[in-house]
């Protein structure tokens, strides 16, 4: 998984061509994998929609958006992803079987806990991220209080004030390491 993003625009880009530019041919797209420290750029990445979701063995896509300027309280439990650009009050699991993940876009707030083995956040959060096995990934952008479980953290200049628990992956329990 990776995002994919114009380097001059917070549009989300197309897929690159041979020649690494967008279509319009003006600015050169760039693509950061998960988990890898993000490129220097003035704009922050954009997920394409195609990369957010989650394919089903029927091949249909599994993905919840929380758009900016609405508000959901209560308690989602989802089998795919979810992308939250606006306020959610409660706590978000993904299944454990499902390879979706939890994106908090830079206008969104989640106030409670979030459960996932892939966490991305560039908005706030306060409360529990819980991404024990997974991957948390902080943005600059991003505020976050309470604890965070991760097996993999990557933080890129979030604002933190949270209680950190590595839990170690079962390939690790044995190591030694």
């Amino acid at each position: 998984m990776s995002y994919l993003y114009n380097a001059n625009s917070n549009a989300p880009a197309s897929e690159p061509t041979s020649d690494d530019t967008s279509p319009g041919g003006n600015a050169p797209t760039v693509e950061v994998p998960l988990g890898d420290t993000m490129a220097p750029v003035d704009q922050i990445p954009v997920r394409l929609p195609q990369t957010q979701a989650v394919q089903t063995g029927a091949g249909a896509e599994r993905i919840s958006t929380l758009a900016e300027g609405l508000s959901f309280t209560g308690s989602a439990t989802l089998d795919g992803s979810i992308t939250v650009s606006g306020e959610f009050q409660g706590d978000i699991r993904v299944l454990d079987h499902s390879d979706g993940h939890v994106t908090i876009t830079e206008t969104g707030m989640v106030v409670g806990d979030v459960r996932s083995r892939q966490i991305a956040v560039l908005g706030q959060t306060a409360g529990t991220l819980d991404a024990a096995g997974g991957k948390v990934l902080l943005h600059a952008s991003s505020s976050v209080s309470g604890r965070i479980r991760y097996t993999h953290l990557q933080v890129n200049g979030a604002d933190l004030n949270a209680q950190l628990e590595r839990v170690r992956s079962d390939g690790e329990a044995g190591s030694g390491h």
